[in-house]
């Protein structure tokens, strides 16, 4: 819950921005396969976010942490 709460708080807010609307996004099942699927689908959500944040804004507004060889992963700065 928390998460789909920030999807749809801050991703509209902050460049680039979601479009997104609480309509957009199933309410959260209680247990389950279904609350697997949307968690599934909330990362996902989240993984092509970040891959827009690194076109739209590249190494000015993104850490880097690892390498190509060993492996890395890409974290949006937000900077107000």
């Amino acid at each position: 819950m928390k998460l789909r709460s920030l999807i749809l708080e801050t991703l509209p807010q902050i460049e680039p921005n979601l479009k997104i609307t609480p309509a957009d996004l199933p309410e959260i099942p209680q247990t389950g396969a279904a609350l697997k699927d949307l968690e599934d689908q909330l990362d996902s959500l989240i993984c092509a976010y970040v891959a827009a944040h690194w076109w739209f804004w590249g190494i000015e507004r993104n850490l880097v942490l690892g390498d190509a060889i060993e492996g890395y992963i890409v974290v949006p700065l937000l900077i107000p």
